[in-house]
Parts: C-alpha cells; sequence; structure tokens
C-alpha cells in the first residue's frame, strides 16, 4: 500500500493532556490522505503486534508520517484503535427501516464477523486490564459496540413490528444472543461452518415469533 511521505513537523514531547482535546491552527485544513494511511497502518498493526504492543510512533512510522501528524488527530493510543476500528466499518449502517430484517441481521452478523470481530476481542481483552487508560474502554463501547448493537436492535424491532417476532419477545436478551454467535465461535476456536449466521438468527425467530408460527 503506497501512503504518503512523511511530514515534516516537528514531534511534540509527549501527548495533549486527556482533559484537551487535539486541535488545529484555523485555516489548516486536514490532509485526509494522512489520515486515511494513519488508520490503515493503526489497524495491520493491531493485526500483526496487537493491541499492547502497538505504539503512537510505531504507526506514526508504518504510515509514512511524524509523530506529530498522529497526535494532532489522535489523543492517545486509545482514541487512535478505537477510531480506526470504527472507521473500518465505514458508516455502513443503514439508517433507514429494513425491507428483510431476518435477511439484513444474518448479513450484518456474516459482516461483523468478518470485519470486526477479531479486533474487538483483542482491544476489549486490551483495555479491560489496561488501568492506565481508564476511557478506552469506554470509548471502545461508544465508537465499535453501540453504534453496532443499536443497528441489530433496530433490525429486531423492525422484525417485531412486522409480527415476525413476538411482542413479548425479549429483544434484549435476543441482541445477546446475536452478539454470543459471533464470540462463542472466536473464543471457542469453533469452525465457521456455511450457514451458520442463518442457524443463529432462525434460532432466535424459531424461539421468539408468534406462537401460531412456531413449531409445535
Amino acid at each position: 500500500m503506497t501512503v504518503p511521505g512523511a511530514s515534516t513537523a516537528s514531534a511534540p514531547s509527549g501527548p495533549p493532556s486527556a482533559e484537551t482535546p487535539c486541535s488545529r491552527p484555523p485555516g489548516r485544513p486536514r490532509d485526509t490522505r494522512a489520515s486515511h494511511a494513519i488508520t490503515e497502518a493503526a489497524l495491520r498493526q493491531l493485526a500483526d503486534v496487537g493491541y499492547a504492543n502497538l505504539s503512537m510512533e510505531s504507526v506514526a512510522g508504518e504510515a509514512g508520517v511524524s509523530r506529530a501528524t498522529v497526535y494532532r488527530r489522535f489523543r492517545d493510543k486509545a482514541d487512535l484503535v478505537t477510531a480506526a476500528i470504527a472507521a473500518n466499518g465505514g458508516g455502513d449502517l443503514p439508517d433507514t427501516p429494513s425491507a428483510d430484517p431476518k435477511g439484513d441481521l444474518v448479513s450484518y452478523l456474516e459482516e461483523f464477523d468478518e470485519r470486526f470481530a477479531e479486533s474487538c476481542l483483542e482491544v476489549l481483552g486490551a483495555l479491560v486490564g489496561a488501568r492506565e487508560e481508564p476511557h478506552a474502554l469506554a470509548l471502545h463501547r461508544d465508537r465499535v459496540i453501540s453504534p453496532r448493537n443499536a443497528y441489530a436492535r433496530s433490525l429486531l424491532e423492525e422484525a417485531q413490528r412486522r409480527g415476525e417476532l413476538s411482542p413479548q419477545a425479549d429483544l434484549e436478551l435476543a441482541l445477546q444472543m446475536v452478539a454470543g454467535s459471533v464470540f462463542y465461535r472466536r473464543v471457542s476456536g469453533a469452525d465457521s461452518s456455511p450457514g451458520w449466521a442463518k442457524r443463529a438468527v432462525h434460532a432466535i425467530w424459531e424461539s421468539m415469533g408468534p406462537l401460531s408460527s412456531r413449531r409445535p
């Protein structure tokens, strides 16, 4: 992958204060190519060396930019990594009612498993014990987990509105089952057999659908 040339800005002596958001001089637009190179480098290093071994300096080096360029955009490592994972989703969560909530939930599960599950487990495992970064887990939940939970819940609510799920269906439990079907396989090392997402969603519809539509 070709990345922009290194910035000539001098590196700061350390990261900005946690209480002070990053800022840049008025009228100086950010280079979107540098921003993309930084987040892509962060994702590659997250996959290659893990969250604990990733650093702002190593990301800057791989992205071909200065340390100052990274710190102008991201307060610290937690800010960088959670933003990079969120950006990898790229605004691909529809905000309009689904015409096929069951099918869309299957597609969502498959896409989440392919693009986010491994990095979520890696980051969550590291952040739970990262006492020096108490805000990091909250950032990950806010940027990565919450938007996707909200989307999955909207599909379940639409299915309920359409009568595909019972009015009494416990959607919070269904949401936990959806997430669990992804993370259990990752943690246990179970193979991703074809159709696993469809079977997982079908089990929810079978157990929480209207009584008249369930098998005897």
